[in-house]
C-alpha cells in the first residue's frame, strides 16, 4: 500500500504544478496579446518615420550629422541586449545573450573595444556569472517598456555617438518577423542608414516627389535623433512581444507534459492498487485453506 500511497501523492503534486503552468499560460497568452497590439500600433508611426527619413535623404545627399557619420573600422562598439526580469520562458533569454556574446567576441577579434550594456535581470546575471564586465546595467524597462524611459536612454546613446565616444552602437534583440515567429537578432542603429518603406498600397517602382519646407537638409537633422529613438523604442516593444510568446509557448509544454505524467501516474497507481488486491486476496484464501 506504502507504493500506491506514494503513487498518489507525486500525482497529486503534479496536478497542483499543472494548474500554475495552465494559468501561467493563460496569464502570458493575455500579456502576448496585448503587447502584439503595442507593436501593432506602434509600427505605422515607426514606418512612416523610416519612409519619410528615406525621402529626406534622397532630397538631401550632402546632409552632413554626428548620427551620419561613418567610423569604419569601428575603435569603440557599444552594444546594448534587451532581456527579460523574469525566467520561466524557455531558452528566450539564453539565445540572445549568446547572440550577444558572439557578437561581441566578433567585434573584439577585429580589435574593437565592446561595452555592454544590457536591459533585464537574466542577461544581468548571465554576463556577470561569465565574469563580462558591464558599461549598463538595467531592471526598470520590464516587459512594458514606456517610451519616456526609453528615450532617456536613447538620448545617452546619442550623445555617446555624437561626441565621439562610441564608434558604433548596436541592440541585441528578440526581432519581431509575425505573430509566431521571432528570432534572435543584431542590429546597428548608429550610424543611422535611412531606408525607406513603400506605404500599403504604393507599387515598389513609384517615387514619390515632395516639397519640404525648411530644406530637407534642416528636417533631416532635426528628425534623426528622433528617428533613432522611435527604433529603439520600436526593438523594445519587438522583445516584450518575444518574451511573453516564448513564456507562452514553455508554459503550454509544461501543462502538455504534466498532462502526460498524470496519465502515466495514473496508469501506475491502478497497477500497483490492482496488484495490491491481489496480494490481499491471495492471503486471504491462503488464510482459509490454513483453517480447513
Amino acid at each position: 500500500m506504502a507504493k500506491a500511497k506514494a503513487i498518489l501523492r507525486r500525482r497529486r503534486v503534479v496536478t497542483n504544478t499543472r494548474k500554475i503552468t495552465r494559468t501561467m499560460e493563460l496569464v502570458s497568452t493575455a500579456k502576448f496579446r496585448q503587447s502584439f497590439n503595442r507593436v501593432e500600433g506602434a509600427k505605422p508611426y515607426h514606418d512612416t518615420m523610416v519612409q519619410v527619413m528615406g525621402e529626406l535623404a534622397r532630397a538631401g545627399l550632402e546632409v552632413d550629422h554626428p548620427l551620419l557619420e561613418r567610423r569604419e573600422p569601428p575603435r569603440h562598439v557599444t552594444l546594448l541586449v534587451l532581456t527579460s526580469n523574469r525566467g520561466l520562458c524557455g531558452g528566450f533569454n539564453t539565445h540572445l545573450c549568446r547572440t550577444a556574446r558572439d557578437y561581441a567576441e566578433e567585434m573584439e577579434q577585429q580589435h574593437a573595444q565592446t561595452a555592454v550594456h544590457v536591459s533585464g535581470k537574466k542577461g544581468i546575471a548571465f554576463f556577470k556569472f561569465r565574469g563580462r564586465a558591464l558599461a549598463g546595467a538595467y531592471t526598470d524597462f520590464g516587459d512594458k517598456p514606456t517610451y519616456a524611459a526609453v528615450e532617456a536612454l536613447g538620448e545617452r546613446l546619442v550623445a555617446a555617438y555624437a561626441n565621439g565616444s562610441t564608434d558604433r552602437v548596436a541592440v541585441c534583440y528578440q526581432r519581431y518577423l509575425s505573430a509566431a515567429v521571432q528570432r534572435p537578432h543584431v542590429e546597428v542603429l548608429l550610424p543611422i542608414t535611412p531606408r525607406t518603406v513603400p506605404a500599403a498600397g504604393t507599387p515598389p517602382a513609384r517615387v514619390r516627389e515632395s516639397l519640404y519646407s525648411p530644406a530637407a537638409a534642416e528636417l533631416l537633422a532635426t528628425l534623426l535623433p528622433a528617428y533613432f529613438k522611435t527604433t529603439l523604442y520600436q526593438v523594445f516593444l519587438e522583445t516584450a512581444v518575444g518574451e511573453h510568446r516564448a513564456r507562452m509557448v514553455a508554459m503550454k509544454n509544461a501543462t502538455d507534459n504534466a498532462e502526460t505524467m498524470i496519465k502515466t501516474l495514473t496508469r501506475m497507481y491502478n497497477r500497483a492498487r490492482q496488484g495490491q488486491i491481489t496480494n490481499e486476496i491471495s492471503e486471504i484464501m491462503g488464510g482459509v485453506e490454513a483453517l480447513k
